[in-house]
């Protein structure tokens, strides 16, 4: 069987969960590693050799640069959102790519966002952005028992800031309704922000409020202190749901007795969920995950109102989403 040839590029961070799901994959693959840092690639290579042997022996390279003229079946770009848009668009003239993931924020200009999608369209890439609630067995089952329901939804206790996760939540909140379009209100964000673990970039704390076409509503809280563990709410008219991440399980209250029952909710880790996700793209052309449309249209209608309060409550003027 030929060799697919897969692209991880950076892997600093989460590239390096990435890349070792593709150690689990069961189809042979010729992997390349990129990353402009020689620690990330060290790291990463470390990360990678200390997976289990998988039933096939794929080969891989570690690089620093982007290859040219080669034909790549899937490519995921796991950078900070601040270099995303030039890496995609250097990718995509230097090989040619049939499908693409994008780690999210996607990225920190406005005009990259219709630039890299009319980029796309042109080179007929398919593309999705990893929000990947979606893709989780427990988040996915839930989407029956919400179609259709307004519902409530209340994240609170990431400590990390509210950036980290917000298009996970903005996108799934989508999913289990239907709702196309939200906005967001600002007035209870904290006035000051917070620098990002990544460098150069910000992070916020507060609550910010969105609210959803279909009448969802959506709350979404990081404290400045303190260490409250991430819980997540979702409430109907007939269910309710609160969900502890970090336990792998939730407690679910229905109508009309309301009394509560604890069940798993297993949340796999990404360097598990990446195997499935290329498998599927391998073996179908089959991803869960949001579309570059979906994920543009839901970046955008978050981002712009919070580049808005920045430059609200600071002397610098924001043209751009220095977040990551």
């Amino acid at each position: 069987m030929q060799r697919k040839k897969i692209y991880i590029i950076g892997v600093g961070g989460i590239g390096s969960r990435h890349l070792q799901a593709l150690k689990a994959v069961k189809s042979p693959l010729e992997i390349t590693a990129v990353d402009r840092s020689e620690e990330s690639l060290c790291v990463a290579k470390d990360r990678f050799e200390a997976m289990p042997e998988g039933t096939v022996l794929h080969q891989i390279e570690y690089r620093a640069n982007i290859p040219k003229g080669e034909k790549v079946a899937i490519a995921i770009i796991a950078t900070t959102s601040s270099v995303r848009a030039a890496l995609t668009k250097e990718l995509l003239e230097k090989s040619e790519v049939k499908y693409l993931i994008l780690e999210k924020l996607l990225f920190q200009k406005k005009n990259d966002y219709d630039r890299v999608g009319g980029l796309l369209e042109s080179r007929k890439v398919k593309t999705w952005v990893n929000c990947n609630m979606r893709m989780v067995p427990f988040y996915r089952a839930l989407k029956k028992e919400f179609q259709g329901q307004k519902i409530t939804y209340i994240l609170h206790g990431n400590q990390s800031g509210l950036l980290t996760d917000l298009t996970h939540h903005l996108d799934f909140i989508m999913f289990l309704t239907g709702a196309k379009n939200f906005s967001v209100r600002t007035g209870m964000l904290d006035k000051k922000t917070k620098a990002s673990k990544r460098k150069g970039h910000l992070e916020l704390t507060g609550t910010l409020h969105a609210e959803f076409d279909d009448g969802s509503v959506g709350l979404f809280r990081c404290d400045t202190a303190g260490a409250t563990p991430k819980i997540i709410e979702i409430l109907s008219h007939d269910r309710r749901y609160i969900i502890r991440e970090p336990e792998n399980k939730a407690f679910v209250s229905l109508s009309p007795e309301w009394q509560w029952e604890e069940v798993s909710a297993t949340i796999p880790y990404q360097s598990q969920m990446t195997t499935l996700l290329v498998e599927g793209l391998l073996a179908k052309g089959i991803c869960t995950l949001p579309s570059y449309e979906e994920a543009s249209q839901s970046h955008l209608q978050a981002l712009e109102p919070l580049r808005k309060f920045l430059n609200s409550i600071s002397s610098k003027k924001y043209t751009s989403y220095p977040f990551t």
